[in-house]
């Protein structure tokens, strides 16, 4: 085990929810970040075998902290506050919000990836296809999206 210690994920949703406070709400949808991607094949991703020699991912230590930049937009009050994805202070309650989104029997279709990858979200691209957070996603979502 490593000696190299992480701060808590809700340390880092913590500091994306202050950034809203201290007013970021005007620059949440980065529409400069290009076209939409291409739509994921439904099928894609979806064997058991894809996420199976992957160490096991958690959504408080490796999903959370990729989510954080999505805090500044999909907040109480802010420019995504309306919509099926709100994050709070609390990792357990976002965990309740983003596991909504995921589609375990067939993980390359979830919702949260289509929209990350930029299909049908305001905010453009955050994560293409193939990147190390999608596919980070991508394997947490075939692990069964723990907690």
């Amino acid at each position: 085990m490593s000696s190299e210690r992480r701060p808590p994920a809700w340390h880092l949703f913590a500091a994306a929810s202050l950034t809203v406070a201290v007013g970021a709400l005007g620059a949440c949808a980065d529409l400069s970040r290009g076209e939409p991607s291409p739509p994921v094949a439904a099928d894609a991703g979806d064997a058991a075998t894809d996420g199976g020699d992957a160490a096991a991912l958690s959504f408080a230590t490796d999903v959370l902290p990729l989510l954080a930049p999505c805090a500044t937009c999909h907040v109480a009050g802010g420019q995504a506050g309306g919509t099926s994805l709100l994050f709070t202070a609390d990792p357990s309650a976002s965990y309740a919000a983003v596991v909504r989104l995921v589609d375990t029997a067939s993980p390359g279709s979830s919702r949260l990836l289509s929209k990350a990858s930029g299909n049908g979200h305001g905010g453009g691209a955050i994560f293409l296809p193939g990147s190390p957070q999608y596919q980070t996603i991508l394997t947490w979502i075939q692990q069964g999206a723990p907690p």
